[in-house]
């Protein structure tokens, strides 16, 4: 993957809405920065007791149901995660690989536990690198990464369960990634960088037809480098590109004609894009300019050490 694909696709998350809990994230060295998004974190604030990660929900719309006060959003964009979890209470750890998804999920906390996540967020395309696998044997779920795996990952748990700060989980694990890449490296792809390429400059809105036809590529080609790349397909991929390109439209702020947000991001009218938004957001653009606007950027942008890991 190019790095300078980051300048045109940098997907949003709606976490830190809840403030009993802490999110923070970094962005991973240089030699890292064409697969790895962002290594990020997230657990109970001071003094606050939080619970179990990730209700799934399949059903977009339940969300909305949802006290908001209680959960944070994720939202689907194409990247798959590891995610380290760990209760220091019950000293339960878990280290899973999340697949690529394209349903919204939440984050629900329920009093009476502890559970803390340290994550690798990779790039879309970014974690076939890693492991070789192809993409879409994972999607829409999660797996335990030692199953998964090209070598051990048990130690760097460890090391990383040890570490006194988000920083220094940071640096381990960045470590970690930067020998497992020189060591298992997949061999590059330079279609799959013309392809994410249109489809991030064109925001979404390119179509597949014309997407295989500027390759010279067939469709059916098209859609097995996506599977073996992405997890999922040209179109859903797509899809979601354009949910978050609406999403940055949207948290750019200034006053919001819903017509023309429609027609800028290539729907057809306000009601086409009210029902896709709904799909990835799992509610209407407007509650997104709401969630938007009440979100500091201070969850994603602070630079002093996180401890919420530390046992």
């Amino acid at each position: 993957m190019d790095p300078l694909l980051h300048s045109l696709f940098c997907p949003l998350q709606v976490n830190g809405s809840d403030s009993s809990t802490t999110y923070i994230e970094k962005k991973p060295s240089a030699a890292l920065r064409a697969y790895v998004a962002c290594y990020w974190e997230s657990g109970p604030a001071a003094r606050v007791v939080e619970g179990d990660f990730a209700a799934s929900c399949e059903d977009a719309a339940s969300l909305s149901q949802l006290d908001e006060a209680a959960v944070d959003r994720v939202l689907p964009d194409g990247c798959t995660d590891i995610l380290l979890e760990y209760n220091p209470v019950t000293e339960h750890q878990d280290i899973s690989y999340c697949g690529t998804f394209t349903h919204p999920f939440v984050s629900a906390r329920q009093a009476g536990a502890e559970t803390r996540i340290f994550a690798v967020r990779f790039f879309p395309g970014g974690g076939h690198y890693f492991h070789g696998m192809p993409i879409d044997l994972f999607t829409g779920s999660h797996f335990r990464l030692e199953d998964i795996w090209p070598e051990s990952i048990a130690i760097i748990g460890e090391r990383i369960l040890e570490a006194q700060d988000f920083n220094e989980r940071v640096r381990i694990m960045d470590e970690y990634l930067s020998q497992l890449l020189l060591r298992h490296r997949t061999n590059d792809c330079d279609l799959m960088k013309n392809l994410l390429h249109r489809i991030f400059v064109s925001g979404g809105s390119v179509g597949i037809k014309e997407l295989a036809e500027r390759e010279a590529i067939s469709e059916r080609q098209l859609n097995r480098k996506f599977g073996q790349w992405i997890g999922i397909s040209p179109k859903k991929f797509s899809e979601v590109v354009r949910f978050q390109s609406v999403l940055r439209t949207i948290q750019n702020g200034g006053p919001l004609d819903w017509t023309e947000l429609a027609l800028e991001h290539g729907f057809f009218d306000q009601a086409h894009l009210s029902r896709d938004f709904r799909r990835f957001y799992g509610d209407s653009p407007l509650t997104a300019a709401k969630d938007l606007r009440r979100l500091s950027d201070f969850y994603n942008t602070r630079a002093e050490p996180s401890i919420i890991l530390k046992t």
